[in-house]
């Protein structure tokens, strides 16, 4: 976590703690700035505070040093550049998505997953990307359909994959699926504005 050897004394971990600190405070995320860096910066802030407190301690660090010399410590290596480079990518292709730009989007989005794999998001707006990017729909959603179950796989409360499956089966057709998917969408985040209004619509529909 710190990008540290094993022969770093606790002036090192001292130095390369407070390195990091002060790109991944929470506090240096800018006014505005989407809540997912804010997110990322929480935890990975949180991790590298986990990692100073277990080495800065000579006592401390010479048990964990012991753990690695007898493979039982926890060795789980965290690369922050990536993880802000993936984010990154995340960013401008939702940008691209909503710009209706979406063979950019394809890539970008598909750059960002290679970076981090694990990020329900990147697949839930990547699906929205290849939906659209085709102009017979019923051939894209299977495709699309893939990348939004990939980001349930990894999020069941992913909010972002339920609007957008809902928006692929609306203009498939299926408003009674679609409204059962943006309700869904709600339950897990009730402040999804996109989501609200298509309720609104649809359910102005069925009266």
């Amino acid at each position: 976590m710190l990008g540290l050897g094993q022969d770093a004394n606790g002036g090192l971990v001292k130095m390369a703690y407070f390195k990091l600190a002060r790109t991944l405070h929470p506090d240096t995320v800018p006014q505005g700035a989407p809540p997912q860096v804010l997110k990322l910066k929480s935890a990975l802030f949180a991790r590298v505070g986990e990692a100073y407190r277990r080495l800065a301690d000579d006592n401390a660090r010479a048990a964990y040093l012991q753990e690695l010399k007898s493979g039982t410590a926890d060795q789980e290596q965290v690369d922050v550049q990536r993880l802000f480079l993936a984010e990154e990518l995340f960013q401008k292709g939702s940008i691209m998505v909503k710009a209706r730009k979406f063979a950019d989007a394809i890539k970008m989005l598909t750059d960002a997953i290679a970076a981090n794999p694990d990020e329900a998001e990147f697949y839930a707006w990547r699906a929205a990307a290849r939906f659209y990017a085709e102009a017979d729909k019923r051939v894209s959603f299977a495709e699309a359909l893939k990348d939004v179950e990939a980001a349930i796989h990894r999020n069941p409360r992913c909010a972002q994959a339920y609007y957008f499956h809902g928006g692929m089966l609306k203009l498939l057709g299926d408003q009674v699926g679609a409204l059962k998917l943006f309700k869904k969408a709600l339950e897990f985040n009730k402040d999804h504005v996109e989501a609200q209004r298509e309720v609104r619509l649809l359910e102005g529909t069925k009266k």
